[in-house]
């Protein structure tokens, strides 16, 4: 999974392993996926990617893989975000991150911050 930020790679990590009938080829595409795009909302991020469609495609009854509610460290504070992985005809095509904010219920502006420096700490049971 080459070219996500390490935020990114925990958040599909987390996702693939919530789903062991379909991890292995989750995780497979995911290594095929060409250099991501990303558009930071200051709320959260969407990192859209392409993969190699020669692979077959995962069949999910739903165009999201919902990923656990983690707690990810920035600047000193800890955020609780959410994750969306959405399919487009089975194939992987965007990572979604979202702020539920801080556990004191303030939220964290990220339109000026590197999104490379959010840090999953642990997911949030």
């Amino acid at each position: 999974m080459s070219g996500f930020t390490d935020l990114e790679k925990a958040a599909l990590g987390a996702i693939c392993d919530g789903r062991p009938a379909i991890a292995r080829q989750l995780r497979s595409l995911l290594a095929t996926m060409r250099p991501p795009e990303r558009e930071n909302t200051g709320h959260g991020f969407y990192t859209c990617f392409d993969v190699d469609k020669g692979q077959p495609p995962v069949v999910w009854p739903t165009r999201t893989l919902e990923g656990p509610t983690a707690e990810v460290a920035i600047d000193g504070k800890t955020l609780l975000m959410g994750f969306i992985l959405w399919l487009e005809d089975g194939f992987p095509t965007c990572l979604e991150g979202f702020q539920y904010g801080t556990p004191e219920g303030e939220e964290i502006d990220l339109k000026s911050r590197d999104l490379a420096a959010l840090v999953w700490t642990r997911p949030v049971e």
